[in-house]
């Protein structure tokens, strides 16, 4: 876009705009002063502890064409508007050219199961349509591998990362859309063709206050961001996803189910072991059993998602030939070697339960041992419910540290206890790598260790900053030593 046209955007918000020289080719928009660079439009905005006016100089000294901020500047190529925020979210898909428009756009969303979602998906679509992945892992394309500050970016970053999937030749972009990016608009005027609900189970209250708005949330994936003739994807067998199932109105639907037969893609469970599933799925009449090389009942329900929603572009037979693909999911009841140590991402109550349900069920253990912790700066009022969870579906529980960030460990940890009962088998260990090694030490040989809640994260956040760990790399250690 040129600069001339650009500026006639930001009209409606303009208080006053200086002067200008030559009507310039604008390359991106971004509101990180490190990415500026030749032919960049810089916000100002303002955050809880950065303000983008602060960066107005350094913006212009490494290439800004324009910048865009709220208070007085007297530079030239500056324009002051009455609320960046606002004129940032108005001209960011007019200035990409709405890249959605020209790729296929797939989200996920739900409590647990989005990561796991999106890479199934792009196992099942890779050898038919280029493929973009947006998630909590990274964000990755064209042989670029991005790391993630945000499930879901910003809407800045958001749009100028589709944008140069676009231009990269990705032909379908797999999205987490995580609820705070929902709540935020983050995602803008983004539509999508295919939506997919997993589950909705309690986390993240200390953003959204209350249940029914983080519900909400979610909602609004479905409600306000699918093109006309999209479809939602929707596990109906959980109580949120049965509720959006009746509330959306003339919007096309394929729900899952393993109880009800009425639905488009029913299951039906013959296996469940320590290498994965046998499932039937029957979509729209059209039945196959297939192997699902994940363990654990609620990775059918991810599979059945992602299945369901390729469907849509590569059709019913080819979906069921791709499901049985080599597919590995880091951090994801993911096994260390032979041993019989998982790490897993369970964070949630619900999350931590489906896990332990899963290990147990496999019938192969004697005794379960977990080592979790839980997040500091986040919903506190989880906490004693993963303790009593842990301590309900495990034999040995050892409490530690996860990402404490700000917080004081002790209080987590303490919160964590106060839905321990009194006579379950509880060790606190706050160094986390104390904690696995005890973990495996005290292993027996017909035992399971589980490390929860960090999954794939190769760090830890604490008050003095990040630092690198590994669950994996702690677990494979501690083996090695026993």
């Amino acid at each position: 876009m040129k600069s001339n046209d650009f500026i006639a955007s930001l009209s409606d918000f303009t208080l006053e705009c200086g002067s200008f020289g030559s009507d310039a080719e604008l390359v991106k928009i971004t509101a990180d002063s490190r990415e500026v660079m030749s032919g960049s439009v810089f916000f100002c905005v303002k955050g809880l502890n950065i303000d983008g006016h602060d960066f107005i100089e350094t913006a212009f000294e490494k290439g800004a064409a324009l910048v865009v901020g709220e208070k007085e500047c007297g530079m030239k190529n500056y324009v002051r508007v009455r609320s960046v925020k606002d004129a940032l979210k108005a001209v960011l898909p007019d200035f990409y050219d709405y890249p959605d428009r020209k790729m296929k756009m797939l989200g996920v969303t739900g409590t647990n199961g989005k990561t796991s979602t999106t890479f199934i998906l792009e196992n099942i679509l890779k050898d038919d349509l280029s493929c973009g992945i947006i998630g909590t892992l990274n964000y990755r394309y064209a042989g670029k591998v991005i790391p993630a500050q945000n499930t879901t970016p910003l809407n800045w970053k958001w749009y100028s990362l589709i944008d140069d999937m676009q231009k990269s030749g990705v032909e379908t972009v797999i999205s987490e859309v995580s609820s705070h990016a929902l709540a935020e608009n983050r995602i803008e005027k983004t539509m999508f063709d295919a939506a997919i609900f997993t589950n909705l189970t309690r986390d993240h209250l200390d953003f959204h206050k209350t249940f029914e708005n983080y519900y909400q949330a979610k909602k609004k994936l479905f409600a306000e961001h699918l093109k006309e003739g999209g479809t939602a994807v929707i596990n109906i067998d959980d109580e949120a996803g049965k509720r959006l199932s009746e509330e959306l109105c003339n919007v096309k639907q394929i729900r899952i189910s393993e109880k009800d037969k009425s639905v488009e893609l029913f299951m039906k469970i013959d296996k469940i072991s320590d290498d994965g599933s046998e499932v039937v799925f029957t979509l729209n009449g059209v039945s196959r059993k297939v192997k699902i090389p994940l363990v654990g009942n609620f990775n059918i329900y991810n599979t059945a998602g992602a299945f369901a929603a390729a469907s849509l572009f590569i059709g019913i037979e080819k979906a069921f030939e791709r499901i049985e693909n080599n597919l590995f999911v880091p951090g994801r009841l993911e096994k260390v070697g032979s041993h019989a140590v998982y790490i897993d991402y369970a964070h949630t109550p619900d999350a931590m339960e489906n896990v332990l349900v899963t290990l147990r069920n496999l019938g192969a253990y004697e005794k379960i041992t977990i080592v979790f912790g839980a997040g500091g700066d986040r919903d506190s009022g989880k906490r004693p419910l993963m303790g009593e969870t842990a301590c309900r579906f495990a034999d040995r529980i050892i409490v530690t540290d996860d990402n404490p960030r700000t917080e004081d460990p002790k209080k987590i940890i303490s919160d964590i206890l106060a839905g321990c009962p009194g006579d379950a088998d509880v060790t606190v260990i706050n160094d986390r790598a104390e904690a696995i090694r005890k973990a495996i030490e005290m292993m027996g040989e017909k035992d399971v260790v589980l490390i929860a809640g960090k999954g794939a994260e190769d760090y830890q956040i604490t008050k003095s900053g990040k630092k690198f760990f590994s669950d994996r790399f702690e677990a494979e250690k501690s083996l090695g030593e026993r």
